[in-house]
């Protein structure tokens, strides 16, 4: 018996030897041979195996503002990957290769699939496969068919005009509630705004999205909105602190690492952050989303005035299937909780972080605080926003204000997608299955050639308003995947905006200039800290003489 125990381990432990060769050939083979051809794009050069890591950790409080410097000279260029985890991974500020990837080839550039790396598994855990995350094109697993169901319902729902009617009318009650917050606060004592613009967006989306009340603007805490941001925090703080580490780990033999060379899922890699402290925290605030959701869903399932009911998920659950059945059945159940997540990061955090770098604009440049001011109430003269109020060529100020909010502080600051066959680049360069093109809208919005003084906030540089196009100005994506939410966004913005400096002006709080930096989350929250660990928005509120009626 121990004779055949022996022999067990020692064919094991052969395994483990032939496959950990067998992925050492596999790397020496790929480093050899997967970067032919692409000598004409530019190189962000790095370790010959660590790559690039060796620059990220060093620059890890400044990422975005490094890349930029990258690219500052040359539009696009690759990024050289460690040596145990070779890929193409190409970044870009050219719109012609944005709009290559999102419109022109946008059947062979997609979303990675969530077994593909640890931060898409994470990525999928936190908010499921809905439609921020799902690939589409007829190349992806599912040949897009959830991408191409979850868009088509939503875009139902964002053109009605009963629903356009709700959001305003929500953003209006809740910006009402803001500005009674503010009018209670202590005179002359700081207040995180961030905070408060993370509370509002939060109150207005269970509002408006799923029926629900929630006072976080009040001051009452919220178990969805904490387990949602603690999930969010966990997840890239331990991604951007361990990415080295993690496709070192990858590469173990398997078990321990994938049994197919060059994925990023492997087991090692998976309990390493499993029982970290962030892993920890990220399971049990995955926990919570998963039961309040679930419960959220069964409320609505049993609601028997379900079919009269007019908010997001209650229009999502009474769309008709392919068999002409609605999705409030029990088998849609998991679909309906990766969409109530999708569209909470995709419609509660961008809009935050959008209010809250625009505040922090106005905070810092008074004399455009102030020309906003003139127009609010000239426009308005002390009644709630309506929505002929407040298009371009009413509030162009205030529209000029926004986009430049978007254009240097946009909430998604990059983002990516892969190739799932081979394909040519509008320049001619030929790039294999599974290449990696990140665009980088936080680039594009600073670019001197696109922006005279691009490092200034100049609002008149968008009045007259003329739209940009989207491959200019990828900020809610472009193409087929543009952000059905943008308008909804922009509307509630302009809302809470115009009520806010209704009421109140804004400084910000005496030291913390110095100290303001985007944040290492998906979307770009604003951080006071060097390194990154404080989310505090301090801005003094001061009445004005004119109130809101």
């Amino acid at each position: 018996r121990m004779s055949s125990i022996f022999d067990i381990l020692c064919y094991i432990f052969y395994f483990l030897i032939i496959h950990l060769l067998v992925k050492i050939l596999y790397l020496i083979f790929k480093n050899k041979t997967l970067y032919i051809g692409l000598e004409n794009i530019p190189l962000i050069g790095g370790h010959w195996f660590f790559g690039i890591a060796l620059e990220l950790k060093k620059n890890l409080y400044r990422l975005l503002e490094w890349r930029f410097e990258q690219l500052e000279k040359d539009k696009t260029k690759r990024i050289q990957t460690a040596f145990f985890s070779p890929s193409i991974v190409i970044v870009t500020i050219d719109p012609v290769l944005v709009k290559h990837i999102l419109k022109d080839q946008f059947n062979r550039w997609t979303k990675p699939e969530t077994e593909e790396a640890l931060i898409w598994h994470l990525f999928g855990k936190f908010v499921g496969r809905g439609i921020f995350l799902a690939p589409h094109g007829p190349d992806s697993k599912d040949k897009g068919h959830l991408w191409t169901v979850s868009r088509k319902i939503a875009s139902l729902i964002f053109t009605r005009d009963n629903f356009r009617e709700l959001m305003r009318n929500t953003f209006v009650e809740h910006g009402k509630i803001f500005v009674d917050v503010l009018k209670k606060h202590q005179e002359g004592k700081p207040i995180d705004m961030q905070f408060k613009f993370f509370a509002f967006t939060m109150d207005s989306v269970m509002n408006l999205f799923f029926g629900k009340e929630s006072k976080t603007l009040q001051g009452v805490p919220d178990e969805f909105a904490s387990a949602f941001d603690t999930a969010h925090r966990s997840m890239m703080t331990f991604f951007r602190s361990n990415l080295a580490i993690s496709a070192f780990l990858d590469n173990l033999p398997f078990p321990f690492g994938p049994l197919i060379p060059g994925l990023r899922n492997g087991l090692a890699s998976r309990i390493f952050f499993q029982y970290s402290r962030e892993g920890i925290e990220f399971a049990k605030a995955v926990s919570t989303l998963d039961r309040i959701s679930h419960q959220i869903i069964d409320e609505k399932i049993n609601d028997p005035n379900l079919k009269s009911q007019k908010s997001l998920l209650a229009l999502y659950m009474n769309a008709e299937d392919e068999e002409g059945k609605t999705y409030a059945q029990p088998k849609y159940k998991q679909f309906l909780r990766d969409t109530i997540l999708n569209f909470v990061i995709a419609g509660r955090d961008t809009t935050a972080c959008s209010l809250t770098w625009l505040f922090y604009i106005l905070s810092t440049n008074p004399h455009v605080q102030d020309k906003l001011c003139t127009e609010i109430d000239n426009v308005l003269k002390g009644k709630d926003p309506e929505h002929d109020d407040l298009v371009a060529s009413n509030m162009p100020y205030l529209n000029g204000v926004i986009y430049e909010t978007f254009r240097l502080y946009p909430p998604v600051a990059e983002d990516a997608k892969k190739s799932v066959v081979e394909d040519i680049l509008p320049d001619g360069t030929k790039v294999p299955k599974g290449t990696t093109i990140t665009f980088f809208p936080y680039g594009m919005g600073r670019d001197p050639e696109r922006y005279s003084s691009p490092e200034e906030v100049i609002p008149e540089r968008w009045i007259p308003f003329t739209k940009p196009s989207d491959y200019d100005f990828p900020v809610f994506q472009a193409g087929p995947r543009i952000c059905l939410g943008m308008q909804m966004a922009i509307l509630e913005i302009k809302v809470l905006t115009s009520m806010l400096l209704q009421n109140f002006t804004f400084t910000l709080l005496e030291g913390e200039n110095e100290k303001i930096g985007m944040s290492l989350m998906i979307t770009k929250s604003l951080c006071n800290s060097k390194k990154k660990d404080s989310h505090n928005l301090w801005l003094i509120p001061h009445a004005r003489d004119k109130k809101m009626k």
